[in-house]
């Protein structure tokens, strides 16, 4: 499950990415974080969960971003990415609404987390380790009924997504999710750790420093040649790119 601001940020960004060199989905990425970073210092929750969503998403479907030649950069990326995640997870905490009554996708979106960590990362990442942690507090005793009960509601909302690609896509990942009624939850599986623990990998001010004087040195386009966005290309600058030109070069 996801909200539907989440959903709009995630299908923007995937629609952006899909003309996009990895370079500019990194960009993508960038734009995002200092979006969330923004809503984040100004305690605007209800901005911010969707964001992190749509972004969890979003990373979790285009990763080609990470075999970028700037090593360090990516790092960094991802090591922002696990601090502000941790950062909105406290804040709601902070203001009582870290809770499925408050946000009805909260499960999904630290699946999400602790997935993205596993592929982008490490299982024990701190960052998917306060997920985890925060999943199996929240959720450890649910009951079949409970979980019949989610059954239905993802079928639901399965139910309101009127673009069919996406639909077809998401019913096998909503049927797989039944089979798995009664298997062992995946926030019972791993290490965890409290998300009040303080550890400096998860420390944003420093970590957000340390970012942008990353970022400062890195070119806000390519360094030549046309765009990332080849919607915007004329003829000429997609002609050197061509499979039937490059073949008359070799």
């Amino acid at each position: 499950m996801i909200t539907q601001k989440g959903h709009d940020i995630a299908e923007e960004l995937r629609v952006k990415a899909e003309d996009f060199f990895p370079y500019a989905t990194l960009d993508l990425v960038e734009k995002t974080l200092k979006n969330l970073h923004s809503k984040l210092t100004k305690k605007n929750w209800n901005d911010a969960y969707p964001i992190l969503e749509g972004l969890t998403v979003f990373i979790g479907l285009f990763g080609d971003w990470t075999q970028c030649d700037d090593g360090h950069l990516v790092t960094l990326t991802i090591k922002t990415y696990g601090a502000l995640a941790v950062a909105v997870l406290r804040g709601l905490k902070k203001d009582n609404k870290l809770d499925q009554a408050s946000y009805p996708s909260l499960e999904s979106l630290l699946h999400g987390i602790v997935d993205l960590a596993e592929t982008l990362d490490k299982d024990d990442a701190d960052y998917a380790m306060v997920a985890r942690g925060i999943a199996r507090r929240l959720f450890k005793d649910k009951t079949d009924a409970d979980f019949a009960l989610e059954q239905k509601q993802r079928e639901e909302w399965l139910e309101t997504i009127t673009d069919e690609e996406d639909r077809n896509e998401l019913t096998p990942i909503i049927q797989d999710m039944a089979k798995e009624n009664g298997a062992e939850p995946w926030y019972m599986e791993g290490d965890v750790c409290s998300e009040d623990k303080k550890i400096s990998s998860l420390s944003l001010t420093p970590i957000w420093k340390e970012y942008k004087s990353h970022l400062a040195g890195v070119p806000e386009g390519p360094m030549k040649g046309p765009s990332w966005d080849i919607r915007n290309w004329s003829d000429a600058d997609k002609r050197s790119f061509q499979l039937n030109f490059m073949d008359s070069d070799m």
